[in-house]
């Protein structure tokens, strides 16, 4: 697993850096967020080495969310998260893994976390990639995979491909999801949850076998919305986080690469659900989760079996009003601005809407 972590890094950072079209600042936060992605992963591998963590608790139930992007699965998440009898990762457990710290440690995270940016254009960046993908303590376990060498291909040279190839091809992330198991398996040493783990990302989406293979008794759940929604808001998300690292004239590409990327996820998710019919999964709508979200939880609860608490659903009713839609800003979005059409994307997800949203087709 090292020789892999480091040739990942070794190999995709220069290229990422060689791109011309990257800003100073941008620049600046690839090199930074490398060195500690890989200073993350080191210190990991040898806090579990020192403690050996593999042979200690079991993981036990997890829960997977590995629907597609912009369908509702960052809200799930925080709800599901608010269970006191669950665990989910925070933004600082995986920003700052070692040493692990259980979950009542709120004062040292509230210290850690707390920092003070003076960039003008760290902050209005931070603004409208907010409006698009609020920022809450329980943030997507993609970050994990990042310590062990996951780069986004939208960083990448034009006419390079190399990073994008290696991104979706489904073979060789055994590695990634190796480290993930360590990762996890460390945090549960510390603060296993009474009941289950929670995890989170649309990106576990295009290695589902890697990913099974690690948790084999896993819980798949998917979140699906019209993808005439799904497909602008993807692209306006894409558009926000590459702002800083790209000038204006970088967007029709930012675009392309965000569109290819819904199209493996939605091709993927179809392609998994006609070939592993065995597997369960539990499908969850936006517009069910977003009307009425304690019922659709409740359903969730009773189809697993999991067992409901007045404290749950009163975490959860507080995190509602506390975080109602906007609260950090709105990004606007349409189709019509990126040139796309109601029919184009009917014609382009075909398979996708006639298993999900048969009335479509």
């Amino acid at each position: 697993m090292d020789k892999q972590v480091e040739n990942a890094f070794q190999t995709f950072v220069p290229i990422i850096l060689s791109n011309e079209r990257l800003t100073s600042i941008g620049r600046q936060l690839v090199s930074k967020s490398a060195e500690q992605n890989y200073s993350n992963y080191r210190q990991v591998i040898d806090y579990v080495s020192q403690h050996d963590i593999s042979s200690n608790k079991q993981l036990g139930r997890i829960f997977v969310l590995c629907g597609a992007s912009r369908t509702g699965s960052t809200l799930l998440y925080n709800l599901l998260a608010q269970d006191p009898k669950s665990r989910a990762p925070t933004l600082f457990d995986m920003n700052h893994p070692i040493p692990p710290h259980s979950r009542s440690d709120t004062f040292q995270q509230q210290q850690t976390t707390t920092t003070t940016t003076t960039s003008v254009e760290v902050i209005n960046y931070e603004k409208e990639r907010n409006a698009s993908h609020p920022s809450f303590e329980y943030e997507e376990d993609v970050l994990i995979l990042h310590h062990a060498g996951l780069f986004m291909p939208f960083l990448e040279p034009e006419q390079s491909r190399t990073i994008s190839d290696w991104f979706y091809d489904r073979t060789n992330k055994d590695f990634l999801y190796e480290y993930h198991r360590i990762f996890l398996q460390m945090l549960n040493n510390v603060d296993r949850p009474e009941s289950h783990w929670i995890l989170k990302s649309p990106h576990h989406m295009y290695n589902l076998d890697a990913l099974l293979r690690q948790y084999p008794s896993a819980c798949l759940v998917m979140t699906h919305r019209q993808l005439e929604q799904v497909v602008p808001s993807s692209i306006r998300l894409a558009l926000s986080f590459a702002s800083i690292y790209f000038e204006e004239k970088k967007q029709q590409t930012v675009i392309d690469r965000r569109l290819h990327m819904t199209d493996v996820q939605l091709d993927r998710i179809v392609e998994f659900r006609q070939n592993h019919s065995e597997i369960p999964v539990y499908d969850i709508f936006y517009d069910d989760l977003v009307n009425d979200p304690i019922s659709t939880l409740q359903r969730f609860y009773e189809h697993f079996q999991l067992e409901w608490s007045n404290q749950f659903q009163e975490k959860v009713e507080q995190w509602l009003i506390d975080n109602p839609q906007g609260k950090q800003g709105r990004n606007i979005y349409s189709l019509e601005e990126f040139q796309l059409t109601k029919q184009q994307i009917q014609q382009r997800y075909h398979k996708y809407n006639q298993m999900f949203f048969p009335s479509c087709c």
